[in-house]
């Protein structure tokens, strides 16, 4: 998920109020009614943005932004980009992610922890994992006590789309060995709006 801030500063965007402060007579700490406004999201959904506001969401907002429209024309400025592409097909909304650990001996499922819906705003779609490492490793998913698989060293476990949908996994050594990890997942960008 990306972050963006509403930008209604263009002189050629209306007549505006002049400073961004001044407080709407019928609320305290609003920006004036000259500093929202109303813009299709996601799915056709409307979304009353605020002057200055900051919001996290997937890139759709990215085309009310500069370079895809004009400096003149842009009100939403970029601040952080997560990379992700969006379309209006729903299907084509996937990212890849790439977490490479190091699954120490001895480590416990809390010391490695791929958080994989807090990191990314939605499940895995696809996981494919990898032991690169010299240890054997075991792995926990969403954080379930009887779903836990071991990983031995030089093997690759897939999860495709539609076997399971996961949201965190978590790993542990004990094999007197330390191991390297590399998974590679594919989320799908869902709007917030």
């Amino acid at each position: 998920m990306s972050v963006f801030r509403v930008v209604l500063n263009n002189v050629s965007q209306g007549s505006l109020d002049l400073n961004p402060s001044v407080l709407s007579p019928y609320a305290q700490m609003d920006p004036s009614v000259q500093r929202t406004i109303y813009v299709s999201g996601p799915g056709r959904i409307y979304r009353n943005l605020k002057d200055g506001e900051t919001f996290t969401d997937c890139n759709y907002w990215k085309r009310f932004s500069y370079p895809q429209v004009s400096q003149q024309d842009a009100f939403i400025a970029v601040v952080t980009d997560d990379g992700s592409v969006y379309s209006d097909i729903p299907e084509e909304n996937n990212f890849p992610r790439v977490y490479s650990l190091t699954v120490d001996d001895d480590s416990t499922y809390d010391d490695n922890l791929i958080d994989i819906l807090g990191d990314n705003g939605g499940p895995a779609q696809f996981v494919q994992i990898h032991n690169i490492g010299t240890g054997d490793v075991s792995i926990r998913i969403n954080g379930i006590a009887n779903a836990v698989f071991s990983l031995e060293s030089g093997n690759t476990q897939v999860f495709n789309y539609g076997d399971i949908t996961i949201t965190k996994l978590e790993l542990s050594n004990s094999s007197g060995s330390s191991s390297s990890v590399q998974t590679i997942i594919s989320v799908r960008s869902v709007p917030t709006s």
